[in-house]
């Protein structure tokens, strides 16, 4: 153990009050207790205790109301909250305000303890791991998420808040909005980071092997199984689990899955042996639930046992303002993987990216750049490089800018290179086309860009 801490335990019953007490100490902290909320928050303002350990109903003020007030003081504790009562709702509550777990009485004194170790460690990197994620934030960049639009820094925001904790996370959006990347992030932001993150696509996997991949099997369970084999619950032990497409996962598996949660011990397929097994479960979903639940394709008691806290990712037209910072990031890691010094993207090829809706999102902005870096033999990539699908054709683009606005007394110099750069931009930078469609010789064009220094000394004609 690196350093001591300091643990405060809050109950309004002695016995339980010194159990815990000498549980704590018995780890090597200093422990403090209190009796009720009132006399916590006194303690709280004088101690500043790294961890607190507090019941959920007690005369006078609850649990979760202290938590409250020392958020209102400024005391950023990490908090565990017992109770003999458990409920979907109060857990819920609970996980909204930062706690880190929540534990229904009674309460087995092994696992006790583990949460305690657990907790402890999450109390000593909080502070460090906090200061890291605000300069990233303030630079746009939240681990392996890019974005610094309203949308983006309230999904960093709403991450920095569930990621210490333990609660399930459904994960909504688009497909290519980058759910998993989100996933991750949590994961690696949570105290489990030492542990596995394991991912299992649920539409991806054929139903009658989903089961088996999901919860293992042991030999001779089904054709096939030649041996026995640990499924992705025990490969994500004291780490996370990323269910993806939870609304595609077979009724029956639902049931199981949710017997797991519950439970925390996992069946094979063909065993009696339960294995306990300490895993955090993500779930992510491009559909709609609601039209899921209505239907019966998901269970209610599944969703509402993941959905303790929801995250919704915004499309990425919806978030226009990240396309610059996105496409900048993508083009530098694709540059440099294919060995090549891209500066940038050049303001026409942008006013493309930007004035396309992505409907593949994140994912196809990805594939675009790096597309546009493999093709790229310039310092900046151009409109040119992009493809079809984001730069407009020549008639659809011509079709829609068939005028061009000219002040009275421009040169006509003037106004002939910004017809000809306009048709060229329209044509997606295919000089043919554009010498085409201004009914000049490419020749002609090829030597009016030059004297517009918009050539590239490498150019030739095509």
């Amino acid at each position: 153990m690196d350093r001591v801490h300091r643990v405060l335990v809050v109950d309004d019953e002695e016995p339980i009050r010194k159990g815990l007490s000498r549980m704590a100490s018995g780890l090597g902290h200093d422990v403090d207790v209190a009796p009720s909320a009132e006399e916590a928050l006194q303690r709280a303002l004088t101690l500043t205790p790294d961890l607190i350990i507090t019941d959920l109903h007690m005369p006078g003020r609850s649990g979760l109301e202290l938590i409250e007030d020392l958020k209102d003081r400024g005391i950023e504790s990490t908090v565990i909250v017992l109770t003999a009562h458990g409920s979907i709702d109060s857990a819920i509550e609970a996980t909204r305000k930062g706690v880190y777990d929540y534990l229904v009485k009674p309460i087995e004194p092994e696992r006790m303890q583990t949460v305690i170790v657990k907790a402890l460690d999450h109390a000593a990197m909080k502070q460090e791991v906090q200061h890291l994620r605000r300069e990233l934030q303030r630079q746009g960049r939240f681990q392996q998420l890019v974005g610094e639009s309203g949308g983006m820094q309230e999904l960093y925001r709403l991450i920095d808040q569930v990621a210490p904790s333990n609660a399930s996370v459904l994960i909504t959006g688009e497909s290519g909005t980058g759910k998993e990347v989100v996933a991750r992030t949590i994961h690696n932001l949570s105290p489990r980071r030492g542990g596995r993150f394991v991912a299992i696509n649920c539409a991806a996997i054929p139903e009658n092997l989903l089961e088996s991949e999901i919860f293992g099997h042991e030999k001779g369970a089904f054709t096939g199984a030649t041996a026995s084999r640990s499924g992705c619950f025990e490969h994500a032990h004291e780490g996370t689990l990323f269910l993806d497409e939870i609304g595609d996962m077979p009724a029956g598996l639902q049931t199981k899955l949710l017997r797991v949660l519950e439970d925390g011990r996992v069946r094979r397929v063909g065993g009696s042996r339960e294995i306990p097994v300490d895993v955090r479960v993500l779930a992510a979903t491009n559909v709609d639930i609601e039209d899921r639940l209505e239907s019966g394709q998901l269970r209610e008691d599944l969703y509402f046992r993941l959905n303790v806290f929801t995250l919704a990712l915004p499309p990425l037209r919806d978030r226009t303002q990240d396309i610059p910072i996105l496409a900048q990031h993508f083009l530098q890691s694709f540059g440099e993987e294919n060995g090549k010094r891209i500066i940038g993207i050049s303001a026409e090829a942008m006013a493309l990216m930007t004035r396309y809706d992505w409907p593949g999102n994140v994912r196809e902005l990805r594939n675009v750049m790096q597309r546009a870096a493999i093709l790229c033999d310039q310092d900046e990539v151009l409109p040119h490089h992009l493809p079809t699908s984001v730069r407009p054709t020549v008639r659809r683009e011509l079709g829609t800018r068939d005028s061009l606005a000219v002040k009275v007394g421009t040169p006509l110099e003037e106004v002939e290179k910004a017809v000809i750069l306009e048709t060229l931009e329209a044509c997606s930078g295919n000089k043919t086309k554009a010498a085409a469609t201004l009914g000049i010789t490419t020749k002609t064009l090829y030597a009016k860009l030059k004297r517009y220094g918009k050539l590239q000394a490498t150019e030739v004609l095509r």
